[in-house]
């Protein structure tokens, strides 16, 4: 897998895959192709009708692929989009925006807007500062000590309430960059120039595919906000 993905950097780079060139082919090739969702940070989950985009070093960069019936895109959105300005409909970022810094988080979400169509919606949903917050101060054993809690925080040593709420800001070996809560989420949004701002359920808003976009499981740690432009 190194020595792949070390092929795939290598070949992503004598490409030219990471030029300005290269971003100028995709905007192309994405407005020819009339996309007008973003599923950002997708991981491994590939939506149907829905460009997918993720960043993975070892990945071939900077390429528009067809697959399972969506688009894929192994692309970096801290740089520049290669996509039109309000040609968007929704985005969507199923636990990803924890992964990026508070000023990163805002960078973010200003490309986001300045894609976006007018009514457009954006949905976030990340880990909840609050609730865990709130479990921590209630003292709330059963919280910090269900299964699936104790599963997600990859800091395996820490056993205590207040330990697994903290690892929770640094989980995935440290790629937590930030923990938010639903006014610091409201907050970034609204800089960024979104409107409309409002918490909502799992499987409630205005953004499709909801069931494929927010696991049943991450609904005990999670909390969803959707805004729009």
């Amino acid at each position: 897998m190194k020595i792949q993905g070390s092929l795939h950097q290598a070949s992503s780079y004598f490409l030219l895959r990471h030029t300005r060139f290269n971003q100028k082919q995709l905007k192309k090739e994405i407005k020819s192709h009339a996309i007008d969702q973003l599923h950002v940070g997708c991981g491994h989950v590939l939506l149907p009708d829905w460009l997918n985009i993720r960043y993975e070093v070892r990945e071939e960069y900077g390429r528009l692929k067809k697959i399972k019936g969506g688009w894929l895109l192994n692309y970096n959105l801290l740089k520049s989009w290669p996509i039109e300005d309000d040609s968007i409909n929704y985005i969507a970022g199923s636990h990803f925006i924890e992964h990026l810094d508070l000023n990163h988080g805002i960078q973010f979400l200003k490309e986001s807007f300045r894609v976006m169509k007018k009514g457009g919606a954006i949905r976030l949903s990340c880990p909840d500062l609050e609730l865990y917050a709130r479990n921590y101060v209630n003292n709330n054993k059963s919280f910090f000590d269900h299964k699936l809690i104790r599963e997600w925080c990859t800091f395996k040593a820490a056993q205590t309430p207040g330990e697994i709420f903290i690892a929770k800001a640094y989980d995935s070996g440290g790629s937590h960059k930030w923990f938010h809560d639903f006014a610091s989420l409201k907050h970034i949004l609204e800089t960024a120039g979104f409107g409309h701002v409002k918490r909502v359920g799992r499987l409630e808003g205005q953004v499709p595919d909801l069931k494929q976009l927010e696991p049943a499981e991450r609904e005990l740690e999670t909390v969803y906000v959707e805004a729009v432009k």
